[in-house]
């Protein structure tokens, strides 16, 4: 949970100064990979399957930082990331793409200002790539939109938000071919709202839409529903308790709220990621210190259409442990991807649970 709590920390400062450097940039990377050790878990230990390979990527100087990947339609991989290997004094937003086996095959970065981010992808139907991140520029974040061809070069690219701060966390192309696009804007130091914005196919805003009460609610996932709707999965302090829980928010097609639900227990919980499941509700995992002492598990929650909770589940191993993402199976089961600390305290393993 102290990952989320930086998190915050770091979204009240963007919102206090104004100004901010390459070295102060490159050592919050370095503070939020750090505070990615801080993980817990409980309950179960699955075992993890054997490696096929590795790879590294990055300069022969500076610092390089994976943040997303996909598995792309011929079978390699796209990555998304920053990087400063490159570009003396500049933090620029970092694209790979691999084959099968992790080969590099082309690499690109992005963004003329000082600072920017790359932290989520997807392929598009063209076969390009949309990356979603953070820049700065002229003393603000923004929302930083890339659009690729399948080379990796630029076709057109983006800047947009509503608040004094503004940052990407995810987004998926929709069915009319634009795009929609989650994060957070940030109105002032203790005041930030999950933050929905769609576009054309060219990245040019259409609608924006905020969401959350009193206090910090951050968008971490989106995905177009069924209906051609939108769902958002995130976190959400407006409770006013103190705490953080799952925040989930369902919207219309035009971005127009229709409920949302928050879920948790008695600690710190945040989502990361939310799909819709073939029965047309949502499944949401992250991490939770609710249901352990001083200990975070993974935390899995089942809800129906309405947002209302069917189950919810916590495991991991013995050690600390994280959800990143969550897809239904097959066979109407779901598989789990994360980190544990399972067997090697204070390191950090792949974990992967299928239920």
């Amino acid at each position: 949970m102290i990952q989320y709590k930086f998190v915050i920390k770091l979204l009240a400062a963007f919102a206090v100064f104004s100004m901010l450097s390459v070295i102060t940039a490159n050592a919050a990377i370095g503070d939020l990979n750090a505070a990615s050790k801080t993980i817990s878990g409980n309950a179960r230990s699955v075992a993890a399957p054997p490696v096929q390979w590795e790879q590294t990527f990055g300069g022969s100087v500076g610092n390089s930082s994976g943040r997303g990947v996909q598995q792309t339609t011929d079978g390699g991989y796209i990555i998304v990331g920053q990087t400063d290997a490159f570009s003396a004094g500049k933090l620029k937003a970092y694209l790979i793409k691999t084959d099968s086996s992790g080969t590099k095959q082309w690499q690109q970065t992005y963004g003329g200002n000082p600072l920017n981010y790359g932290r989520f992808v997807q392929q598009t139907t063209d076969g390009g790539y949309i990356l979603v991140g953070t820049t700065f520029a002229d003393k603000t974040l923004l929302i930083y939109l890339v659009k690729t061809d399948s080379s990796g070069k630029v076709q057109w690219e983006q800047t947009f938000g509503s608040g004094v701060q503004n940052t990407g966390t995810s987004v998926q192309q929709t069915t009319d071919g634009g795009y929609i696009i989650t994060g957070t804007t940030i109105q002032s130091a203790d005041q930030a709202y999950a933050y929905l914005v769609k576009t054309d196919s060219s990245g040019r805003v259409q609608w924006e839409q905020t969401f959350g009460g009193k206090g910090i609610s951050i968008g971490m996932s989106v995905q177009q529903t069924k209906d051609s709707g939108y769902v958002i999965g995130g976190v959400t302090n407006s409770s006013g308790a103190g705490k953080q829980h799952f925040y989930l928010v369902k919207t219309d097609s035009s971005g127009t709220k229709q409920w949302q639900q928050t879920f948790g227990g008695n600690g710190d919980d945040i989502a990361y990621a939310v799909r819709q499941t073939i029965d047309g509700g949502y499944i949401m995992v992250g991490e939770t210190d609710s249901f352990t002492a001083n200990q975070s598990q993974v935390y899995l929650v089942k809800s129906n259409s309405s947002g209302s909770m069917q189950w919810q589940e916590t495991f991991g191993g013995s050690g600390n442990s994280i959800g990143s993402d969550v897809q239904q199976t097959n066979d109407g089961g779901y598989i789990v991807v994360g980190s544990t600390e399972t067997g090697h305290a204070g390191r950090l393993d792949v974990y992967l649970a299928k239920l």
